[in-house]
């Protein structure tokens, strides 16, 4: 039966766009984060919201705004469900706005080397888009397929080609936001301007919680001349370590760096496997004096070269994940259980954020907190840039419980520990429901400031409740 909610809201939307039927609205409970690692935030995977809306246009999303703020009901932005946090959980009963329908890529401009999109855009039909023009999308993560746009600046994600062209939010030049009380504003799509603060910098990375994006304008990039894909391996996860720093600080800007430490059974025995990947794409001759230096770097460091097939299957399957991930989820009519009665990814993957200085130091002292823990590093790596440190962890006893206590604490301590040795605790995914327990020693003294900003803004805190200010 429809409650007054949806038949108000079908009143802006249309008939066919709003509803509040349990077997629709359970698709919406929730993102990919996991039961398992959802740990203390557990009953929230099982909360429906109180309904769902499919806006077509950004007049639309002003007007449900508008709804939400006048009658004070919290509003959740939600792009594709993709993301591992529960950014798009809905802590309260909420209204889930689905942008999935505005997904037009507006105008791709060749001459600016700029494209406008709606926020519902898959990464992966952009990025095809942009390919026939012959440019390249910068934003390149392992979720290519499935996230969208807006998501994608929403928690300011990092991808493969990071090392070059930075964050989501890095090529970001103009946003089109409606504020939580319906108001629409735009930025100007230009790379710099010294007139007064970036409004931009507001909604990149904060998780809708102070607007909603409707309309992005990126940075796109000419498709280079020459790529080269090189693999080296190396003895030991410092000396992989230092290769990197050298690179880096050697001005040799490849586009892709991606460094592992992994804990593989190999011929029945677990062996650590340790392997950086390298890309550079440019001018041909610098490409070649770049990826000759590199590998320099890398040999004097005790680095040998992989095969050039294990190289070259390293950067085909490097979206495999995403695309199980479709397979086996959301193309599914079972989304809902498929994403919540399976508990099959009983690890936890960390992404933080040190000073270069301290990675080394860091790692050991987390590595006798797990001995100490009896938990099992299964991986150490490096993704982008040398400071970009990130560790895939697993109980030695798991109980199999739906979730754990046990690893909860441990990853608390981790975190605590990155934090207090001058990092941060997320690089790539955002905070969500999972990590906002940790905000304020995450943003200290600015912690009050933004919590100010967000009142200000959404004074009857209705946009996204319980992510990054709580």
């Amino acid at each position: 039966m429809k409650s007054k909610l949806v038949l108000d809201l079908q009143k802006i939307v249309g008939s066919g766009y709003a509803t509040n039927d349990p077997d629709e609205i359970q698709k919406y409970c929730g993102d990919a984060l996991g039961v398992y690692r959802s740990f203390s935030n557990f009953p929230l995977l099982f909360k429906n919201p109180a309904a769902v809306v499919s806006p077509k246009s950004k007049e639309q999303i002003s007007r449900v705004i508008k709804f939400a703020h006048l009658h004070e009901v919290p509003v959740v932005p939600y792009g594709k469900g993709t993301g591992i946090m529960g950014g798009a959980l809905a802590t309260k009963d909420s209204i889930i706005i689905d942008l999935q329908r505005m997904d037009k890529i507006i105008n791709i401009d060749q001459e600016n080397l700029t494209a406008r999109v709606q926020p519902g855009v898959v990464l992966e039909d952009i990025a095809k888009s942009l390919h026939k023009s012959g440019l390249l999308l910068g934003h390149d993560p392992w979720s290519r397929p499935i996230a969208s746009v807006g998501g994608a600046i929403s928690t300011n994600g990092v991808g493969y080609r990071a090392a070059k062209y930075g964050t989501m939010g890095d090529q970001v030049l103009g946003l089109e936001v409606a504020l939580p009380d319906g108001e629409i504003i735009k930025t100007k799509g230009l790379p710099i301007a010294s007139s007064g603060p970036s409004l931009n910098q507001l909604f990149i990375g904060s998780e809708g919680i102070l607007g909603v994006i409707t309309e992005a304008t990126i940075e796109t990039y000419l498709i280079q001349e020459k790529r080269v894909l090189i693999g080296m391996t190396f003895p030991d996860f410092e000396s992989g370590f230092r290769s990197i720093i050298k690179i880096t600080h050697s001005n040799l800007y490849p586009s892709v760096v991606d460094f592992g430490q992994e804990l593989k059974d190999i011929s029945g025995y677990s062996q650590w496997k340790i392997t950086l990947y390298l890309m550079f794409e440019g001018l041909e001759d610098s490409v070649k004096i770049s990826s000759l230096e590199a590998m320099k770097i890398c040999r004097s460091f005790n680095g040998e070269m992989v095969s050039e097939s294990q190289t070259l299957t390293f950067w085909k399957e490097r979206h495999s994940t995403a695309q199980l991930y479709k397979k086996e989820v959301l193309d599914r009519n079972d989304i809902y259980k498929r994403r919540r009665d399976s508990n099959y990814y009983r690890m936890e993957y960390l992404h933080v954020i040190l000073p270069i200085s301290k990675v080394l130091e860091y790692r050991k002292r987390c590595n006798d907190i797990f001995n100490e823990r009896d938990v099992i590093v299964k991986e150490w790596s490096i993704w982008g840039r040398p400071e970009f440190f990130s560790l895939l962890i697993q109980e030695r006893d798991d109980q199999g419980h739906p979730t754990s206590i046990h690893m909860a604490e441990t990853v608390d301590i981790v975190l605590a520990l990155a934090q207090d040795m001058g990092g941060a605790m997320e690089y790539c995914h955002g905070v969500g429901v999972k990590l906002s327990h940790l905000m304020r020693d995450e943003l200290g003294t600015s912690y009050d400031l933004v919590r100010n900003l967000k009142r200000t803004l959404d004074p009857h805190g209705i946009m996204n409740p319980g992510k990054i200010i709580v």
